[in-house]
């Protein structure tokens, strides 16, 4: 290795991480300063995990971010990431000098998750980068393919020039948010956009030709949102949580112009929702037109005994839905009322849905199945229509107020095992291995 040119092992230090590029710089006086010549990733993680080992206080962490940040003399470097939770100080200068490094090395991923900072707003934005590149007409963050920033205030104005500006960005994310009020995205290389819990934002529009996956996740106590997709022909996955899934599901006229080339849908349906639910069940007709979807994922929040016809009844819709995911959540128990209206409708629901059988549906996931008779009618609801079904897997879970329903599970299990179509398997697991994607969705929308 000594006898190789500084330039190569400046090349092979650039495929390691930050860390183990600067430990290199204790081998000898030759390498101690080589790590800061490599365009390798700079990762910055800080990020609690229950172990006091692997957490830095984040005064003292973001120092050290500062440190690399001025001493690194390398040309370039494809990411800049940096995440530390528990910041309790604010430098205002900080993110300012962190975009200044980004436009010199012409960072493509720029991804910020700490709290109590601003984004710079755009007057700022633009004297940072005439200082960078005085002489360069296009100016700013041009390089960017990525940027994500979580509980950083941004203003709408500073988002809207990056879209404009940056003509190679393909991925946005934007959570934990207080500036933003009305949100244009107009983009014509963007391909994901996910926006999170942004407390004041009212309107958001968007018109993207090449956008591909939209996350919506949606706080509760956020002002009633105005959301219109108004040009995106090649949307294919949707993930939304919070009362939008109640206007994609109960008003399907309003979504009908891209809803209908969804290959994947996730939604992370809130209570009120799929209690009014039932009031929609009446019917196969007036449900969101679905035709290309293949997957659908559904975190259902219940109250146990609650009915879930709807959903069934929302597969039908799906002529080409091929896997089914449905996590339950159990915040409170049902009336004895609603839960006899609950029985007559399903009883009344039989006769349809045997006339609607599913082609497709090959794979049903059934996360947190407490056995009520709520989610056991649901479950035989959907082994009656899905006529090539080759198998369902149960993950058991706790029921309300996390009473252990296991035994019950078990001998619901039994029932549905007599009920399964020709050739299908039933399988009960109790690892968390078969949830991981609806735990994903779950934990992505609910952080």
């Amino acid at each position: 290795m000594d006898r190789l040119p500084d330039e190569i092992l400046i090349v092979i230090l650039s495929c390691l991480n930050l860390k183990e590029a600067v430990r290199t710089s204790i081998i000898s006086r030759r390498w101690r300063y080589l790590w800061r010549f490599t365009s390798c990733s700079l990762e910055f993680l800080n990020q609690w995990d229950g172990n006091p080992g692997t957490w830095v206080e984040p005064t003292v962490f973001l120092s050290w971010v500062d440190q690399v940040v001025k001493l690194h003399q390398g040309p370039s470097v494809d990411k800049f990431i940096v995440h530390c939770q528990g910041i309790t100080d604010e430098s205002p200068n900080r993110i300012c000098d962190w975009i200044r490094f980004a436009m010199e090395k012409e960072v493509k991923v720029f991804d910020l998750d700490i709290s109590c900072h601003d984004f710079p707003d755009l007057n700022k934005f633009l004297s940072i980068s005439r200082e960078v590149k005085p002489s360069v007409d296009r100016i700013g963050l041009t390089s960017l393919t990525s940027l994500r920033l979580v509980d950083v205030n941004v203003k709408d104005e500073m988002i809207e020039y990056l879209l404009s500006s940056c003509r190679h960005l393909e991925h946005l994310c934007i959570k934990f948010d207080n500036y933003m009020k009305k949100l244009n995205v107009l983009s014509s290389s963007l391909k994901s956009l996910s926006i999170f819990y942004c407390t004041k934002l009212k309107s958001l529009t968007i018109s993207a030709a090449n956008l591909l996956s939209f996350v919506y996740g949606e706080a509760s106590m956020s002002p009633v949102l105005k959301l219109q997709l108004q040009n995106v022909p090649l949307l294919s996955e949707l993930q939304l949580k919070g009362p939008h899934c109640g206007s994609f599901l109960f008003e399907p006229s309003e979504h009908s112009k891209y809803s209908h080339q969804l290959q994947r849908l996730v939604l992370n349906v809130p209570m009120l929702d799929v209690v009014s639910a039932p009031r929609h069940d009446h019917s196969l007709f007036g449900l969101p037109q679905l035709q290309c979807l293949k997957q659908l994922d559904l975190i259902l929040h219940a109250r146990a005994g609650e009915s879930f016809l709807f959903f069934v009844l929302l597969t039908t819709a799906c002529p080409f839905l091929s896997s089914l995911g449905v996590m339950m959540f159990y915040d409170s128990l049902a009336s004895k009322e609603a839960i006899a209206t609950g029985l007559r409708r399903y009883n009344r629901a039989k006769a349809d849905l045997t006339a609607h059988g599913h082609p497709c549906l090959k794979v049903i996931k059934l996360i947190n199945f407490a056995g009520y008779r709520s989610d056991f009618r649901f479950a035989l609801a959907l082994l009656q229509i899905a006529k090539s079904l080759e198998k369902i897997i149960i993950k058991p879970g706790p029921g309300f107020l996390g009473a252990e329903r296991i035994t019950t599970v078990r001998e619901r299990a039994k029932q549905l095992e007599a009920n399964l179509p020709p050739g299908a398997e039933l399988l009960i697991v109790s690892d968390l291995q078969i949830g991981s994607d609806l735990r994903t969705y779950h934990e992505e929308l609910n952080c």
